[in-house]
């Protein structure tokens, strides 16, 4: 079984860095401070430039789906991360944000096509505003902006789950073409299938290009992350039978972290940043004596989540009242849900950490607990 694990976790590692033939991928830095995805046809160019602009909490390896399928097109592709998030070491807020946008579609010349996921549609849509971005395709996912009368053709796609902006209000724009993903939600949105291929498409009829067949690479990337956790956990397993006191407490936030960084890096940008680990370190010892104060008070671990869950809630439904979400605290309650959800959701796995740490003991699974979800939240969360 042990080696069986480890077999597995190596596929899936191997699994999850394939790439579509035909696409080269390569990282720089734009702009002088801007971490880039840059992926690229391999056939002689010049092509299209397309620019892409992830959501809060994401970063630039969220959008790679998007990239990668532009980049089998025929588009010379850019994945950025935004001030605040993935290997940015710039500070998180608006003002910097469009600054920094700007900074990039002068280093980049004409943009022909912008991809923007939520907040980076907002960013997106001041650059064009401002006159540093003049696209002639924008496409907003998860989004609904206002580029205005000279604005270019926009795009909208969205699923029907989605979250945070009103599907009704999207199908009532006259002046945009809309697409629905039967399936998704706001955060899913980058990866679907349905809304990428729609991208792709509607990208390659403003350049003149004929659509090619939809990428299939993906589903290796997506087969190798089920390998790597199955890997993971059967290797956390293995040690559990083989000495119980090894895989607890450090141990298996360990083996699930190193599961999560190699596999899921072209997903959601999880490999380690030197530079957050001071921000993790942070969260994690926070984390660990918030547990501690329960386990002291005899109440479970699954209360600190609840609370976080508790408070996202009470911001989701402060924004149904139209004075408080229209008002100065809309953006801020808005930013407080996608935070809260990913917190939530992180909270949750980490209490499975806990529980598979925690085989006779407690402080084995607070710590496991903190370790993670420690990692987790200073990894996605932006930097103030």
């Amino acid at each position: 079984m042990l080696a069986a694990a480890i077999f597995s976790l190596i596929v899936g590692v191997l699994l999850s860095h394939l790439i579509e033939p035909g696409v080269r991928v390569e990282k720089l830095i734009l702009a002088g401070y801007t971490p880039t995805i840059h992926l690229f046809p391999k056939t002689p160019g010049p092509h299209p430039v397309a620019l892409l602009a992830h959501g809060v909490t994401a970063s630039k390896e969220t959008l790679f789906r998007f990239g990668e399928a532009l980049a089998a097109a025929g588009f010379d592709c850019y994945a950025v991360d935004l001030p605040g998030h993935g290997d940015s070491q710039l500070r998180f807020s608006g003002a910097e944000i469009v600054a920094q946008l700007g900074h990039i579609t002068r280093a980049l010349g004409q943009v022909d096509v912008f991809v923007g996921h939520s907040m980076g549609v907002g960013a997106g849509q001041a650059s064009f505003q401002n006159g540093d971005l003049s696209p002639k395709l924008f496409i907003a996912l998860g989004a609904n902006p206002n580029l205005g009368e000279r604005g270019p053709p926009l795009l909208l796609l969205a699923g029907n789950f989605e979250e945070l902006i009103s599907t009704a209000r999207l199908k009532a724009r006259s002046d945009a073409r809309l697409v629905l993903s039967p399936w998704s939600d706001h955060a899913l949105e980058v990866w679907d299938p349905h809304l990428v291929n729609a991208g792709v498409e509607a990208a390659c009829v403003t350049v003149g290009k004929s659509p090619p067949p939809a990428p299939r690479f993906w589903l290796w990337r997506l087969t190798g992350v089920v390998f790597g956790m199955a890997g993971a956990l059967g290797l956390i397993s293995s040690l559990l039978e083989l000495s119980p006191r090894l895989a607890r407490g450090i141990v298996v936030p360990a083996i699930i972290i190193i599961a999560v960084s190699f596999t899921m890096v072209r997903w959601v940008g999880s490999s380690l940043n030197l530079h957050r680990v001071p921000l993790q370190l942070l969260i994690g010892g926070l984390i660990w004596l918030a547990l501690i104060g329960l386990r002291k008070l005899g109440l479970p671990r699954w209360c600190m989540a609840a609370s976080v869950a508790t408070l996202t809630l009470l911001c989701v439904v402060a924004q149904a009242f139209p004075p408080v979400a229209s008002g100065e605290w809309g953006l801020p309650l808005r930013l407080a849900c996608i935070i809260g959800v990913l917190c939530s959701l992180l909270a949750g796995a980490g209490l499975v950490v806990g529980r598979i740490a925690s085989k006779g003991s407690r402080c084995d699974g607070d710590l496991a607990l903190a370790i993670f979800v420690g990692y987790a939240i200073g990894q996605w969360m932006p930097r103030f």
